[in-house]
């Protein structure tokens, strides 16, 4: 009975902490474009995410990958964003209906440079999140969402 009481404990716990550290990287990624410092902080802690984990932090992880391009020789910037294109595009491809890895796609893309081409998602994108947002539960990811129509959307 006492070790089933600390397995329930230390499960709590590791959820707590997973929902803490999702909610601390949606607040870093939204400051991740002022600057190279702000990039850096936001894909700190996103180093280690591997390829096998959660969909939503290899998406975030490839957004990180994505935002330090801008920051790479330009010699450099095409291979880094391919790179990055591929862990959301796994992401999606993972979760295709995981509104918050649609709005990391479509934040990237809308973003980008056209002479990039990664650009082909971006309506579907819109419209995929805009109609996902009345029947989300977490009101963190609600916020978040509205809060890139109303500051960054170009559209």
């Amino acid at each position: 009975m006492k070790n089933l009481f600390f397995f329930l404990a230390a499960l709590v716990c590791a959820v707590l902490v997973r929902a803490q550290d999702l909610t601390n990287i949606r607040l870093l990624y939204k400051d991740a474009t002022r600057s190279e410092e702000q990039a850096q902080a936001f894909y700190e802690p996103l180093k280690a995410v591997s390829k096998s984990a959660k969909p939503v932090l290899v998406a975030y992880k490839g957004s990180g990958l994505m935002l330090l391009a801008r920051y790479e020789k330009l010699s450099e910037r095409r291979a880094k964003v391919k790179e990055a294109a591929q862990w959301i595009e796994q992401a999606v491809a993972a979760e295709p209906n995981n509104p918050e890895i649609r709005l990391i796609r479509l934040s990237v893309q809308e973003h980008l440079p056209k002479f990039l081409r990664y650009n082909q998602d971006i309506e579907d994108d819109r419209k995929f999140v805009q109609q996902a947002l009345p029947s989300l539960e977490d009101e963190g990811l609600k916020a978040m969402i509205n809060g890139y129509f109303d500051e960054f959307s170009k559209k």
